[in-house]
């Protein structure tokens, strides 16, 4: 069985300022530990977001602890940082340990996909079946200029028509 540290942290949601709570991404972290058979060792959380994550009480607590374990267990990478550059600061901390990271919850915004294929070796060699490019000659590839453009009148299809 796998052991992991679960770590949360208010995520304050963009423009909105609503907020993800602690206590819910807790819940989304034991279900999702109880159905890939994880068991949690140790929580850690922080209550201020940082952008400086490695000197966030809550980490360096995470980072300090004490007993073995397999892999840091979050909700989603926003707990930490949305910010590849901020988040790898941490990995390269994980990566020194021999730790793993997983999320609870599968987001597809760029940066969540970015550390999902990071850490899942499934998925860092997946690569397109065919070349990009086709053309190997390197010659350009040069596109006809359409005879005629057709749009679509947009403000018949958002407007009510007046009688």
């Amino acid at each position: 069985m796998k052991t992991a540290v679960a770590y949360v942290g208010d995520i304050i949601l963009g423009r909105t300022g609503e907020v993800i709570g602690r206590s819910y991404q807790r819940e989304l972290i034991r279900r999702h530990a109880d159905e890939a058979g994880i068991e949690i060792v140790a929580w850690f959380e922080d209550e201020m977001y940082n952008e400086d994550v490695l000197m966030r009480p809550g980490v360096q607590a995470l980072l300090a602890f004490g007993r073995p374990y397999d892999m840091v267990l979050c909700e989603r990478v926003w707990a930490l940082s949305r910010s590849m550059a901020v988040l790898e600061v941490f990995f390269k901390e994980l990566d020194r340990r021999g730790l793993n990271f997983g999320c609870a919850t599968t987001m597809w915004d760029c940066t969540s996909q970015k550390v999902r294929r990071r850490f899942s070796p499934s998925l860092a060699e997946l690569r397109p079946e065919r070349p990009l490019v086709v053309r190997g000659d390197g010659a350009d590839t040069r596109v006809a200029r359409p005879a005629r453009l057709n749009f679509l009148d947009v403000t018949k299809h958002s407007r009510p028509q007046r009688p």
